[in-house]
């Protein structure tokens, strides 16, 4: 059967509505830690334990923008194209803006990065879609909506930088992002990029000291984009 697919900005203003939304994405979330496992740094063990306030309270995290890919029926009309309606098929997670002083990290070998007056900085991650829908695209459609949420953010005349962090041995991962014009910057270490992708939590207590050949090692691949906006989207 063919779709059509499209991305939405997850709302969060709307806490009636909101509760529905949680639903449908804690759902989409814990059958993505069941079937992508090695994708994400957090587990379905501890994921599966919250409570649907918790849901909530993730959902509206300051600074943290959540994007749906939602499939619909091929005669579904453009107005019923909406968030609440077809199947939840993908997501993504966007965090920022990001002052330098904090997204920055100076080990990793990788280029300078612009002041805070010239450009909006951004972590992605978190990117899935559900093994059915897998080859139509979905991945590049949520990522792309990331990036054009980032830039028209930043506004006209200012640039915005979406940065990821992936498994230096994931070719397939890098693959994807190399098309979408991402271009390597550097490497981090798991502790950085768990703190990077708002994962703190999931560091042991003394932030992977007792083991620093695990999150010490300067290993993870960093990629990024800078795109702009033109105002005319």
């Amino acid at each position: 059967m063919s779709y059509i697919y499209k991305i939405h900005h997850l709302p969060t203003s709307d806490p009636t509505f909101l509760a529905f939304l949680a639903g449908k994405f804690s759902s989409l979330r814990l059958t993505a830690l069941s079937v992508s496992a090695a994708a994400f740094s957090s587990t379905f063990a501890i994921e599966s334990a919250f409570t649907a306030s918790q849901w909530i309270g993730r959902l509206q995290r300051p600074g943290v923008h959540t994007f749906i890919a939602v499939a619909y029926s091929p005669n579904t009309k453009p107005e019923q194209q909406t968030i609440d309606a077809g199947d939840w098929v993908g997501s993504a997670t966007l965090l920022g803006p990001t002052p330098k002083a904090v997204y920055d990290l100076p080990k990793s070998g990788g280029p300078e990065i612009g002041r805070d007056d010239v450009e909006s900085k951004w972590q992605m991650c978190a990117v899935y879609n559900s093994p059915e829908h897998r080859g139509k695209g979905i991945a590049k459609l949520l990522i792309n909506g990331a990036i054009e949420y980032a830039a028209k953010e930043a506004g006209v005349g200012r640039q915005s930088r979406v940065r990821i962090i992936i498994h230096q041995d994931n070719i397939l991962v890098k693959k994807l992002y190399d098309g979408l014009g991402f271009v390597d910057a550097g490497h981090s270490t798991l502790s950085e990029a768990f703190l990077a992708n708002g994962d703190s939590a999931l560091l042991p207590a003394d932030g992977g000291a007792s083991q620093p050949e695990k999150y010490h090692a300067r290993l993870p691949l960093i990629m990024w984009k800078v795109s702009s906006f033109d105002g005319l989207r």
